[in-house]
């Protein structure tokens, strides 16, 4: 290449660009040489300091750092899926194949209204979804995180001990922390836990609980709870654990954020709280 008569100068003042703010000239970011083969789009340049530049580039930095955060979120609920035999059944249920019946017609339309208005708006409100066992709680629960999952929601679904467990594994592994995944938790689109009450659980877990609980009511998102309970059954199982005061605030903050839908045998009605007009 001949370099005879180029001006270095102008070839830098040819590669200015101006803040589109203020008028600004902004220099190129990183170009050390005269002259290169390179797209005008992929070239850096140095941010301007006026008030409206730096309140633009905040934005930005705020979406992106958005962007990577629900990504690192899809990674790491996907590493769950692929370890945990039980989350991944749960991909396969959906509201097509479910059992519809005199017992859970109600209950099955109310779920699916939820869900659409959930993709449609913000739905700051979550389920509390009973019954015995057998009729269908889970299958309702994974239709709801399936619908919500293809319309690129983020939901995480497990049983608490599943959960509770990978926070137990950031104290073996170095990858991940404590405080990351309580933050997942607290932050997902959705948070779904199945079959609660069913699982003897420790004072850490009723803390780590109320912690992310919490946390996604002050951030006004959504949790979902299946249980074979009602609520006095649930505050009656976890007492168990022997501080009664934490039992009774955290199952009285999840009456307070979610609607109610209970399932029933063939043989009774499917019902659902006042409160389900949602």
């Amino acid at each position: 290449m001949v370099l005879d008569n180029i001006n270095c100068s102008e070839v830098i003042h040819n590669k200015l660009k101006k803040c589109e703010f203020c008028g600004k000239e902004l220099a190129p970011i990183g170009l050390d040489y005269l002259y290169a083969n390179i797209s005008p789009d992929a070239i850096k340049y140095e941010r301007c300091d006026c008030n409206k530049a730096q309140e633009y580039w905040k934005r930005r930095d705020e979406q992106e750092y958005e962007i990577q955060k629900r990504k690192h979120f899809r990674d790491v609920i996907n590493k769950l899926y692929k370890q945990n035999y039980n989350e991944r059944k749960f991909q396969n249920l959906n509201f097509e194949n479910f059992n519809i019946n005199s017992g859970n017609e109600i209950a099955v339309k109310v779920a699916n209204d939820y869900t659409n208005k959930c993709i449609t708006k913000v739905q700051t409100k979550g389920l509390i979804i009973t019954g015995e066992s057998g009729l269908g709680k889970t299958h309702l629960a994974a239709s709801i995180a399936n619908k919500l999952i293809e319309n690129d929601k983020i939901v995480l679904m497990g049983r608490l001990t599943t959960l509770l467990d990978m926070i137990k594994e950031t104290f073996r592994d170095n990858t991940k922390s404590e405080n990351e995944l309580i933050e997942l938790y607290s932050n997902v689109d959705m948070m779904i836990i199945d079959d609660l009450g069913t699982e003897k659980i420790s004072n850490w877990a009723l803390e780590k609980l109320y912690t992310i609980i919490e946390n996604r009511n002050e951030n006004r998102l959504p949790i979902i709870i299946t249980t074979r309970f009602d609520k006095q059954g649930l505050i009656e199982r976890f007492s168990q654990s022997q501080d009664e005061q934490l039992v009774d605030a955290i199952i009285s903050k999840l009456y307070q954020m979610c609607y109610g839908i209970t399932l029933k045998n063939i043989k009774e009605k499917a019902s659902t709280s006042d409160q389900t007009k949602c």
